[in-house]
Order: C-alpha cells, then structure tokens, then sequence
C-alpha cells in the first residue's frame, strides 16, 4: 500500500514538473499531494491539474513557472511564480496565499491556474492595493477591455471567480486584475 501512496505522489509531482525542470522550492512549500487534487474532477482536464503553468509573464524570452503550493507552516496554499529575472536568474514570487486556519488542517488544494493568451480580455478592475479597492469600472457601458501582449496567468476557484496576473513592464512587478466574480 505504500509503494502505491508513494507511486501516486511521485507522479502528481512528475505531472506538475513534466513540461520543464523544477526549480528549488522555497522554504515553507511543498508540491500538493495527490489526494490534494483529487478532491476537484474539473482537475482530470488538465494534464498538470490545473496546478502549474508555464509562460514568458515578462516578456525577455526565458519561460516562467507558476506552481499552486501547499504550506508546510500553515494550513493553506500559495500561488508562486519561479520569474526569470535575467539570463540564468530567477527568483521567487508570492502572488496569493489562503490560510485556512488551525480548524482546517487538511483541505486539498482549492484553486487551479492557467494561461490567458495574449489578446484582448475583458475585466471587472484592476485591483490597486487590496481586493477591498475593486471598484468595477465601466458601469452602464459594458466591461472594459485591455489588450494582453503577454500571457497572463489565471488564478480561479473552480466553477466560480477568477483573476488574472499580468506582468506591469513599467512598474516591474505583477497586477491583479479582477476578471470574473
């Protein structure tokens, strides 16, 4: 029965690093287990479970890495990016975590990830500081529309809302745009 537990883990970790190397993971993450994304059948339309993708976020040519982590200090996930940070460096980014508190020490993996391609997208609003400060923008006039010249990566609660990550040349860092509710 082990080898077989065993056997499982080894190969959702294998799926999730199948399209690239794997990078070192930082202290305080893990790759999910298998149980951990068993839980969501939407996941099965994935070959990586909707729990890694690969992308250029920045546009210098060098593919990133987005993984859905679980904690190994709280009870909760993260999403990371592994961001190439010019020829042959990389660093890690947070882009979101959930804590499902002490209560709640062993719920499975509850977000998925994607790419947006390029192109136009349409959006609620672009969060500024924190979710709170998502006023809708466009009432009345239909959504507004940005043109994507990278992809950006979709974070989504499955069946439910989502958001988009998009490298900000200018300002050097992510943006959280609001694209469904």
């Amino acid at each position: 029965m082990r080898s077989i537990l065993a056997s499982l883990v080894l190969l959702s970790v294998s799926a999730l690093s199948a399209a690239a190397d794997t990078p070192p993971l930082p202290k305080g993450w893990r790759f999910p287990l298998a149980k951990e994304l068993s839980d969501e059948k939407m996941r099965n339309d994935s070959p990586a479970k909707f729990a890694t993708a690969i992308a250029d976020s920045n546009g210098d040519g060098v593919p990133d890495q987005a993984f859905l982590l679980k904690s190994t200090k709280f009870s909760g996930e993260g999403l990371l990016v592994w961001l190439s940070n010019g020829p042959g460096k990389f660093r890690w980014i947070v882009l979101d975590t959930i804590d499902w508190g002490p209560k709640y020490p062993n719920v499975p993996l509850s977000r998925g990830i994607d790419i947006i391609k390029p192109g136009v997208l349409e959006y609620i609003c672009i969060v500024k500081e924190n979710a709170d400060d998502c006023e809708p923008e466009g009432e009345g006039e239909g959504r507004p529309k940005m043109t994507l010249r990278r992809p950006a990566l979709f974070h989504f609660k499955f069946e439910s809302a989502g958001s988009a990550f998009y490298w900000d040349t200018d300002a050097r860092r992510f943006i959280l745009i609001a694209v469904s509710d």
